[in-house]
């Protein structure tokens, strides 16, 4: 079996919102995130991951679950991560998968079509 390892984000600000990006493809929102690159780390991963679906320069403040699935022929690993955004570089490229960036409250987030909803417990738990 395959395996594919990734990280993804929970960046919360200051006014409690969760930072969320929507999938071109699928049309669903989740927590940015991607998979490792070689010779990388989960929070390196992180760190990319969030800067080129998002624009934002985080830093990972600690690593809060670790999901493991079989989705058809791959063994997933993905590692998730708290984080806070440090700035936005108005500049930035944006993945050409990613259809929109968005803050979202945790009242709001729960109205919303989940490319993962076995996250939103998460989110749900470390947003308060």
């Amino acid at each position: 079996m395959k395996q594919w390892i990734g990280s993804a984000a929970l960046c919360i600000n200051d006014e409690k919102k969760v930072l969320f990006v929507k999938n071109r493809d699928v049309q669903k929102w989740s927590l940015p995130s991607g998979g490792l690159e070689e010779g990388e780390t989960p929070e390196q991963c992180c760190l990319r991951e969030v800067f080129e679906e998002t624009g934002y320069r985080i830093s990972v403040n600690r690593l809060l679950h670790i999901k493991r699935a079989i989705i058809s022929t791959y063994q997933v690993e993905t590692h998730y991560f708290l984080a806070t955004c440090d700035e936005r570089v108005a500049n930035a490229i944006i993945d050409s998968d990613i259809d929109e960036v968005k803050w979202w409250s945790i009242h709001e987030i729960e109205h919303l079509v989940h490319a993962f909803p076995e996250d939103l417990e998460l989110i749900k738990r470390w947003s308060v």
